[in-house]
């Protein structure tokens, strides 16, 4: 809700109440509530709102707005905020704002471990950023599950935010390795503060060798005073409320589909009599060199295709495109694009960018000042050899298409772009990835088919969001032991590699129900992989795998469907 007062004058004022002993027109209570509203008597407020409930218990959104007004009502009542609460989210599940409320009410009531898992459905739904996981580690200490807070903070401290915020999670990661018994880890952190960008600090290190740092004394979070907007914009990852995945699937983005689907325009100046109401336009394919002055009537366009134009002055055509004060989505693919001019950061409120298949060797460093850009698609640049530095500072970028380019390895300041949730990388010579790759807590759809990489960083196994892992084509013989850590990997191909032997680290996956191993020498797979109840599809390769070994997997499981593809 844009304000909590809104909610209540929908149906509020349909039925007469009392106050003070009088009945009050629904005019007469209108009034006096958005008089108490405005002079914030949020007691008298809250009043108001008892009786309202009283005699319509059926209204939903009035148990938010309650709860909303009683945060501000002394001496604080968390319990009935948490009732409130959760009454409305019971019938309202999707509202995350809400759910955050009822996080900092189980805060404040003590009840730490519900709290926690508050803050982890926010994070599941929307992501995770330095607020959120600041606040999970809060929980988590609070709860006293240090292990789980350790982990957070230590994720925090990888995300952009201030120098003192950032100081503050990597104490609380050192605190954390404290309580939860791990003293040794925690005084190794304490020495390399410096290598953190931190100064020493000989005090803190006393303290932790003569255990003499008290739970008590740094376990006193103060919870934020937000306004609805303001958490509905940390929810969102403080980056523009555009959603690449609305329907949740992590595979594509489904407005490229769309974009696609978009008839071509060729006569544009029949469009100018509705101009007005022209908010994408599909001009691929229109011969033009240059940008026709006509398109620049259309103020309001968002979307714009411009594929297959061959225009002789790119620098000139960025300069043009950044005259319309609208655009969001922008398609260049195959426009022949010899050189990427710096002047790209002109188009700083793009959302979208797509450079498909040009022929550009570099990208400028003035491409990371697109920071709104939550999908960057340079694939099938086959002279690009490189990507700036500057691509870390791209931190609400979602999707990053860079397939067929010559790489030879990932620069490390992909990882960190934090807000990743796919990263496609499939034909780029890829031979190494950062060992910072672990990095990428959102991603949950990683694609580098075809590629040259011998060996996967132990940090891989940092990757607990992703669903979708395609590594198919390579030269791995092994995946790393932290690779076990994947609980949420749902697809995994293998195929075209050099296992000899079936990863043992598939075994313990929780959620995997594909797993893709055809065309590598495994002479047999483990039968206790029929017994993982979440595995629906093994396709395995029968010039390595006997049909013995095949008939015994379906013997323990009926319903795996194992495919023999050569």
């Amino acid at each position: 809700m844009a304000h909590f007062f809104k909610t209540l004058v929908v149906g509020f004022f349909s039925i007469l109440m009392v106050s003070c002993g009088n009945f009050l027109s629904d005019e007469e209570l209108q009034e006096r509530f958005q008089k108490a509203v405005e002079a914030k008597n949020w007691k008298a407020s809250k009043d108001l709102l008892d009786e309202y409930l009283e005699r319509k218990p059926e209204d939903i959104e009035a148990y938010f707005s309650r709860a909303r007004i009683a945060t501000n009502v002394t001496p604080l009542d968390a319990k009935g905020i948490i009732a409130d609460l959760n009454t409305y989210i019971d019938k309202a599940p999707e509202n995350s704002v809400a759910i955050m409320f009822r996080f900092q009410a189980y805060l404040q009531a003590g009840e730490f471990e519900k709290a926690l898992t508050d803050i982890e459905t926010i994070i599941q739904k929307h992501g995770k950023n330095p607020f959120l996981l600041s606040w999970k580690g809060n929980a988590a200490f609070l709860a006293k599950k240090f292990d789980v807070a350790a982990k957070v903070y230590e994720q925090r401290t990888k995300m952009p935010g201030t120098y003192e915020d950032i100081r503050n999670n990597y104490y609380y990661m050192i605190f954390s390795k404290h309580f939860g018994n791990n003293k040794e880890g925690a005084i190794w952190d304490t020495a390399f503060l410096d290598n953190r960008g931190f100064e020493q600090d000989s005090i803190l290190m006393r303290k932790l060798m003569k255990n003499q740092i008290k739970l008590e004394e740094v376990a006193n979070f103060k919870l934020p005073k937000l306004s609805v907007e303001e958490l509905e914009n940390v929810i969102k990852n403080e980056c523009h409320e555009f959603d690449l995945f609305p329907d949740k699937d992590y595979r594509r983005a489904e407005i490229m589909n769309e974009i696609a689907r978009e008839p071509r325009t060729e006569d544009l100046e029949a469009l100018l009599p509705k101009k007005e109401e022209v908010y994408i336009l599909n001009l691929a394919a229109n011969g033009y060199k240059e940008l026709p002055k006509t398109l620049l009537k259309f103020k309001n366009v968002q979307i714009l295709n411009l594929s297959a134009n061959q225009f002789t002055d790119i620098e000139k055509t960025i300069e043009n495109l950044s005259q319309l004060p609208n655009l969001r989505i922008l398609i260049l693919n195959s426009c022949g694009i010899k050189k990427l001019p710096e002047n790209i950061q002109l188009l700083d409120q793009l959302l979208i960018l797509s450079l498909y298949r040009n022929g550009f060797a570099k990208l400028p460093e003035s491409i990371g000042e697109l920071r709104n850009l939550k999908m960057l698609d340079v694939g099938n640049n086959r002279k690009l050899t490189t990507l700036p530095k500057s691509i870390q500072n791209l931190q609400c970028l979602q999707i990053l298409k860079i397939s067929q380019i010559k790489l030879t390895h990932l620069p490390a300041e992909v990882a960190l772009c934090s807000q990743l949730v796919i990263l496609e990388a499939n034909r780029s010579h890829i031979e190494t990835l950062p060992e910072n790759i672990g990095d990428l807590i959102n991603l949950k759809n990683f694609s580098l088919h075809n590629n040259k990489i011998e060996k996967l960083p132990q940090s891989t196994g940092k990757l607990e969001a992703i669903k979708y892992f395609n590594l198919s084509s390579n030269r791995l013989k092994g995946l790393p032991k932290s690779f076990k850590n994947l609980d949420n990997l749902g697809r995994i191909s293998l195929d075209g590699n050099r296992f000899e032997i079936f990863p043992k680290e598939l075994e313990s996956l929780q959620s995997v129900f594909s797993i893709i191993v055809h065309n590598t020498p495994i002479k047999s797979i483990p039968y206790t992989i029929a017994n993982k109840p979440s595995l629906e599809r093994l396709i395995i390769n029968p010039k390595y795998i006997s049909q013995k070994n095949i008939d015994s997997l379906k013997a323990i499981n009926p319903e795996l469907y194992v495919i023999p593809q050569r």
